[in-house]
């Protein structure tokens, strides 16, 4: 990856971390961050990645796709690209798969302390 499209990335995080920020559909309600953006080699696409700290990420994929047109049209106005990027919003699978574990990690400590209570 080049420099050039580090700094696109690092740039395009910011800008939409902040429009998520300011949005207010309801479908937004839980907190929103943005954790990545990845963009095509010829920058035609962006892919944001984010999280979410409710529970219901599907409505929060809804309100950023619908959000994602005055997003982008923000991007382009603070950036210097000829072109701007058309986003895309997916959850962040990190996150997810954190979740995951974290959730087995929890079930394993509790099936433990159960373990505990019956030896006693």
């Amino acid at each position: 990856m080049s420099e050039r499209t580090r700094k696109i990335e690092s740039q395009l995080k910011e800008i939409v971390g902040e429009e998520v920020a300011a949005l207010s559909d309801p479908r937004i309600h839980g907190l929103v961050t943005v954790t990545e953006v990845r963009v095509s080699p010829d920058i035609s696409v962006a892919t944001v990645f984010y999280s979410v700290l409710d529970e219901d990420a599907e409505e929060a994929r809804e309100g950023l796709q619908s959000a994602a047109g005055r997003i982008q049209s923000s991007v382009g106005s603070q950036t210097r690209l000829r072109r701007t990027p058309k986003l895309r919003f997916r959850p962040d699978p990190v996150v997810e798969q954190a979740s995951k574990i974290e959730a087995a990690l929890r079930e394993v400590r509790e099936e433990n302390r159960d373990g505990d209570d019956d030896e006693k």
